[in-house]
């Protein structure tokens, strides 16, 4: 089997680092794609560590949006799978994540679906963004949805929602096996490159009786729930399950990219890309 691992980073170069070294020791990796949206530091140091890993360069990106990088790294996929992990997202060299999920045409692996939100496990619940599925499959429903990149969180659940809505039977993360781990962060971190919040550095500099911390975790409820006021993502996912063995569903499962763009190869592994 071949399969594409694909990201997006902006300035998580780090937690990136130490990802990605994980994820290039599983001999069923052909490539790692990710898309360095705008970062102040460069990344293309890591193309050092393997010929499998190939870096897409988008300048002039004020914002971190996760759709758009994200299909930018797909439009490269040579592989018949493709597996999206998020920047501090590890692979587990004792548990093979390829031996635990098996999927085929008809089904998909997702943290967002998962009996990890059960656990008080802050190395595993935050998996959600994880998807496993046939790259074909993931071309063939528009990839993740461009018009969710203002806030942070919640187009994983979406594309699931239209995924199901395909016709595929969605296969949740094994957590008896410790096949995936999330590097724990902030919420600072979580939300602080997005649009949505870029009046944060005002609000921290008024009086506050409310926590740094706490702020930023309300601010990430807050994102949340702004893209499930668009789209009502649960209410959405729990019909689907509810008719799906019925023929009723009637979700569109196809969203058209917002965005064009000419790639240019700059050598083996660097690329760059501009908007058309």
């Amino acid at each position: 089997m071949s399969v594409s691992i694909i990201t997006a980073c902006r300035n998580r170069k780090k937690p990136l680092s130490i990802s990605m070294a994980s994820w290039i020791q599983f001999d069923e990796v052909d490539e790692v794609i990710v898309t360095d949206w705008n970062s102040d530091e460069s990344i293309e140091h890591l193309t050092k560590l393997s010929k499998k890993i190939k870096v897409i360069k988008v300048k002039n990106e004020p914002y971190f949006n996760q759709p758009q990088p994200l299909n930018l790294a797909a439009s490269l996929c040579t592989s018949e799978y493709l597996l999206k992990l998020d920047n501090d997202h590890i692979l587990n060299p004792y548990f093979n994540f390829f031996d635990l999920h098996k999927i085929e045409e008809n089904s998909f692996v997702s943290g967002c679906n998962s009996t990890m939100w059960e656990m008080d496990a802050y190395f595993l619940y935050p998996l959600w963004g994880l998807l496993y599925v046939k790259t074909d499959i993931f071309k063939s429903v528009g990839g993740y949805n461009e018009n969710m990149g203002k806030y942070y969180a919640v187009e994983d659940d979406e594309l699931c929602i239209r995924l199901i809505s395909y016709g595929l039977n969605p296969i949740p993360i094994d957590i008896q096996k410790f096949s995936a781990l999330h590097i724990a962060h902030t919420d600072k971190d979580r939300v602080q490159n997005f649009e949505s919040f870029e009046n944060i550095n005002k609000l921290l500099g008024e009086k506050q009786t409310i926590s740094e911390e706490k702020l930023y975790s309300h601010i990430t409820k807050i994102s949340r729930s702004k893209n499930h006021s668009d789209y009502p993502i649960v209410s959405k996912m729990l019909d689907i399950f509810n008719k799906q063995f019925d023929g009723e569903i009637d979700i569109d499962w196809y969203r058209e990219p917002m965005y064009k763009w000419e790639v240019t190869q700059l050598s083996d592994q660097i690329y760059e890309a501009v908007k058309l």
